[in-house]
């Protein structure tokens, strides 16, 4: 097997539910059929999607030091549990010399996969997410349109993530989200925030999901029962 590494904090919840989501599908009898995973959830990690949009503190020396860390620990990849921190990973992949497992690359193909006749493909995720196309660039070159969310949608999708899934108050969060999914047309959504699955169970339409951090948690199995 491979050691995997999750750069985590990013918020915890989110964490809990990649690693959550690795354990169940992993197809173990015992314990030692698992995975040996390390965790480094490091939530003062400043937040990613104000440094992109606003210029505030930067994240990437608090994530390079957890990339070091993970390394330094003998992972041969690492999962970044947060959607927008990928805006990061080209330079984290060249500064620290890390193998990460790409969450929109990864949901990209499985879009592929599990929607063959999907075109429109709406990103759920933050506005640093949205606006660094981290999704879109992906998309696009693999033949997709990304629909554009307007800008008082996306300030819901927003007040979901921030007030409610990092707040712990996801329950209050639930119509306001199935709202906001009901107003924004497409063929397939993404769950494109690593707090935005929290809500699936709970989404109208959770049957046109494709869910980044389950398709990551897939790739992470796959990765790590490599001998």
């Amino acid at each position: 097997m491979k050691r995997i590494g999750i750069m985590g904090g990013m918020g915890p919840l989110a964490t809990i539910d990649l690693y959550a989501k690795i354990v169940e599908l992993t197809d173990a009898k015992k314990d030692q059929d698992n995975i040996p995973i390390i965790i480094d959830n490091y939530p003062q990690i400043p937040d990613r999607t104000a440094y992109i949009l606003h210029g505030g503190e930067d994240p990437f020396p608090f994530m390079k030091e957890a990339a070091l860390r993970l390394k330094n620990a003998g992972c041969e990849a690492v999962c970044i549990s947060c959607n927008t921190a990928h805006y990061f990973a080209p330079r984290l992949e060249e500064e620290c010399g890390i193998n990460i497992l790409h969450i929109a690359k990864i949901a990209t193909k499985a879009i592929s996969t599990n929607f063959p006749n999907a075109k429109k493909i709406a990103v759920i995720a933050t506005t640093g997410t949205t606006k660094a196309k981290i999704y879109e660039d992906e998309l696009v070159t693999n033949g997709f349109e990304c629909v554009q969310i307007p800008e008082n949608l996306l300030s819901n999708i927003m007040d979901c993530i921030y007030k409610g899934a990092k707040a712990n108050n996801l329950e209050a969060y639930i119509s306001l989200f199935n709202e906001t999914i009901e107003l924004i047309e497409a063929d397939t959504y993404i769950a494109a925030c690593t707090e935005i699955p929290l809500f699936l169970p709970y989404a109208d339409k959770k049957d046109k999901f494709v869910d980044a951090t389950l398709e990551l948690a897939k790739a992470a199995v796959k990765f790590g029962l490599q001998k």
